[in-house]
């Protein structure tokens, strides 16, 4: 492993490097539609469960890699009923993936502040159920904004300015997206198909 010292602070390198394109990576997923969302988020997970891994030697991220790991199964479930089956996923499945989480995580659980991720990674996933694109923005705003305090309590400043821009990134995601549509409603005089199904 690589390591530099950065304002007193002992940072894995590669790590860093990991967890900066996983955020790049996350905030172009928040300028897409659903199912762009969940294919690109996937890879934003994925990367993240990277820079868990490489993080371990030196922290414990156990709950990280289990969170990171659950999302991209969350997310390929959510595409394949979405694509393959053409339903929503089934509140059944993910209530079960939620169950093997907590069960999982339970026993790393301590402090207050460690019941934070889990309990935000059980919201998002709630409100990804639905083909609702202000629901699952709603979730991404509580998760990505509990992440912020989190990483700001425990003292991850690397990780409070990545929030800060992953948030801005999500809110200038969702302000473009209302604006098309009103666009596109003042074109058409109506509303469209898609403001119709919420999308």
């Amino acid at each position: 492993m690589l390591y530099v010292e950065l304002w007193g602070l002992r940072v894995n390198v590669y790590a860093q490097i990991a967890g900066f394109v996983g955020m790049l990576v996350l905030i172009w997923s928040y300028q897409l539609r659903r199912k762009g969302f969940f294919v690109v988020n996937t890879l934003a997970m994925a990367i993240f469960l990277l820079e868990s891994c490489l993080l371990y030697a030196d922290a414990d991220t156990f709950t990280g890699i289990v969170l990171n790991a659950a999302a991209i199964v969350r997310n390929l479930l959510v595409l394949f009923c979405s694509v393959r089956l053409g339903c929503d996923l089934p509140v059944w499945a993910a209530v079960l993936l939620l169950a093997a989480i907590w069960a999982i995580c339970a026993f790393r659980l301590g402090v207050w502040y460690t019941w934070l991720p889990p309990v935000l990674q059980t919201i998002f996933t709630l409100c990804s159920l639905k083909k609702n694109y202000y629901l699952l923005k709603a979730g991404a705003l509580v998760l990505e904004g509990g992440n912020f305090f989190y990483n700001l309590y425990v003292g991850a400043y690397i990780g409070v300015l990545r929030q800060v821009l992953i948030l801005c990134g999500l809110i200038a995601g969702v302000a473009v997206h209302i604006h098309r549509l009103r666009a596109e409603r003042k074109r058409t005089g109506s509303h469209s198909a898609q403001e119709k199904q919420i999308l």
